[in-house]
């Protein structure tokens, strides 16, 4: 799925597979308690480091140096798919 943003392009996630939710979740699971801040900059590696997230093509560094409206935003975008992807239409 690609969403685009005026200020910070394009967000290109992959169609999920089920080990990579397994994965995503796992990393995500610790941050239970942790600020909204901290817990969409995890998502965001997680997204990285899992091939979720294609473009940008970003590592830890990137995420650790961005800027935070590009984080919520790149967080956002991961977790609509995210939920798509869990969603069973009940009609079908």
């Amino acid at each position: 799925m690609e969403f685009e943003h005026e200020k910070f392009g394009k967000c290109v996630i992959k169609d999920l597979t089920q080990k990579m939710l397994e994965d995503f979740h796992r990393d995500m699971k610790q941050d239970l308690n942790v600020p909204l801040s901290v817990w969409r900059g995890d998502s965001v590696r997680s997204a990285a480091k899992h091939g979720i997230m294609t473009e940008p093509k970003w590592g830890v560094e990137d995420v650790d140096n961005a800027k935070p409206a590009h984080i919520v935003w790149l967080a956002d975008c991961i977790n609509k798919v995210i939920a798509e992807a869990m969603n069973i239409d009940p009609l079908s």
